[in-house]
């Protein structure tokens, strides 16, 4: 009863803690306005207009078009969360993403708990590594992610799977596929390889291929017809990113089978022109490897399931997608916990900790150190060094900003800088410079200028600053605001 007792603390203990590094890193961002309108933004506007049962669209794309949200990504999951926007304001989906991890790091626990018996401690420190994955302070870093969501729920999907829980197991299933396009794919691949390595005829038939039935014909219906009819194109748009490689997904495939060797290349070495983007991949399948994929040798069943996942990140043509940065790393992180689960629980049991120990110890040290240096393009360590005092600091002053973007709360349209966007409450918001019918105008002249080089941002706020439509509504060092002077908007 006691050490019962005493574990349940440390089990408390640690998923306090987490939960106090993940939010400050991912609400302290948003609050010090380092969050962006792509992609916080965008679904902060959709979940917004969906809680006030508005069409849930976004307009903050480069081209400010009007775009159905299941567009982009189909993540229908989002609108269960609407309600919670009464409560939490813009921050909603930021405190979902962090619950979602602490909740895939507690799938985690108990699988290793089923996993290894009496053995008390032991979930414990699976329970820290889990938690020590650089995917997960990644993902915190930049914004809110839906594939953070369908990742979390990999652990509990284990666990229901190996207790014979096939209900819960299928439940699972579908939560996933509705959390992101890319996940019934994902699943189908993480089912099929569990069949194999558990082969069971009886269970084959009448579980396995159902589940992996289900995800192909959901990846098939998502992908290749809702999303594309959505975007009222003939193909997903998501595709543009592969086409360097063929015309079509199949042909794609097709290439890349045919010649292993570029495949070989496409998954080590950088494929620009541009040296400076040369060992990012590197970087990344370093880190793989020292937060516990060195057993996947041991146990390739797990590098099986990522297959789809090692594709969808390192054969884009765009080095964005190939490092540790932001969110394309989150679905190793399951996937390597699980990974040293099972390894640990089929060593003899007094290896068992000191080996858990070890690898808790390297991962969090890997961690902690491309924190602080990073290959990776485009990495600003400020957002993510919870440890550091500047991480807690801005060029900002926030409250005066607070109270001045409150005057725009409702109003029909607005354009904005990109750290403005996540803040903002309006059915239409636009990404500056794109203005359209926008009733109001708000930059951060000292801030990041995407898409318009500094010279064109400050070009463009001469321009309005002396057309006859807008007027300086506001300004001071932080911000300006223009205020649309004409009763009729021009689209």
């Amino acid at each position: 009863m006691y050490k019962t007792r005493k574990h349940f603390v440390w089990f408390a203990i640690i998923l306090s803690a987490f939960l106090i590094i993940f939010s400050s890193i991912s609400l302290a961002n948003h609050y010090l306005f380092r969050t962006y309108a792509l992609d916080l933004g965008m679904f902060n506007q959709a979940i917004r207009n969906a809680a006030l049962f508005q069409n849930p669209a976004f307009t903050l794309g480069i081209a400010g078009e009007e775009i159905p949200f299941l567009a982009t990504h189909f993540s229908p999951i989002i609108f269960l969360f609407s309600p919670f926007y009464y409560i939490f304001g813009n921050y909603t989906l930021l405190i979902v993403q962090i619950v979602a991890i602490l909740f895939g790091g507690v799938g985690a626990y108990f699988y290793s708990k089923y996993r290894m018996g009496n053995d008390m401690i032991i979930p414990i420190i699976v329970l820290i590594h889990f938690f020590s994955i650089w995917g997960i302070y990644s993902a915190l870093t930049y914004d809110f992610h839906c594939n953070v969501l369908g990742a979390m729920l990999v652990p509990w999907f284990f666990l229901f799977y190996e207790r014979k829980q096939y209900k819960q197991a299928f439940i699972t299933v579908v939560m996933a596929v509705l959390t992101i396009e890319t996940m019934a794919i994902w699943f189908a691949f993480i089912i099929a390889a569990l069949a194999i390595s558990n082969y069971n005829r009886k269970k084959l038939v009448q579980v396995d291929i159902p589940h992996i039935a289900i995800c192909v014909i959901s990846a098939i219906i998502i992908i290749w017809v809702a999303m594309p009819w959505l975007q009222n194109t003939s193909t997903n748009l998501q595709f543009e990113r592969y086409r360097w490689l063929g015309e079509s997904p199949i042909q794609v495939i097709t290439n890349l089978i045919l010649s292993p060797i570029n495949l070989f290349k496409i998954l080590f070495t950088n494929t620009t022109s541009n040296p400076a983007y040369d060992y990012i991949k590197m970087e990344f399948h370093t880190m793989v490897l020292v937060s516990g994929g060195l057993l996947f040798f041991l146990k390739p069943r797990f590098l099986f399931m990522l297959i789809p996942i090692y594709l969808q990140k390192m054969i884009p043509n765009d080095y964005n997608f190939w490092g540790i940065n932001n969110q394309y790393s989150i679905e190793f992180v399951p996937i390597l916990s699980i990974a040293a689960i099972s390894t640990i629980s089929e060593i003899k049991s007094n290896y068992r900790l000191p080996f858990a120990i070890v690898l808790t110890a390297i991962t969090m040290g890997a961690t902690i150190y491309t924190m602080e240096n990073r290959v990776s393009k485009w990495y600003d360590g400020i957002n993510t060094r919870f440890y550091s005092k500047e991480h807690y600091k801005t060029e900002f002053n926030i409250k005066r900003i607070n109270e001045a973007i409150r005057i725009t709360d409702g109003t029909k349209a607005l354009s904005a800088s990109s750290r403005l966007a996540p803040h903002l409450k309006s059915q239409k918001i636009y990404h500056y410079p794109i203005v359209k019918d926008a009733e109001y105008v708000l930059l951060l002249p000292e801030s990041n200028t995407w898409p318009l080089s500094a010279d064109d941002f400050k070009k463009s706020i001469d321009t309005l600053s002396h057309s006859q439509r807008f007027t300086r509504f506001y300004s001071d060092n932080d911000l300006l605001i223009f205020k649309r002077n004409e009763s009729k908007v021009t689209h």
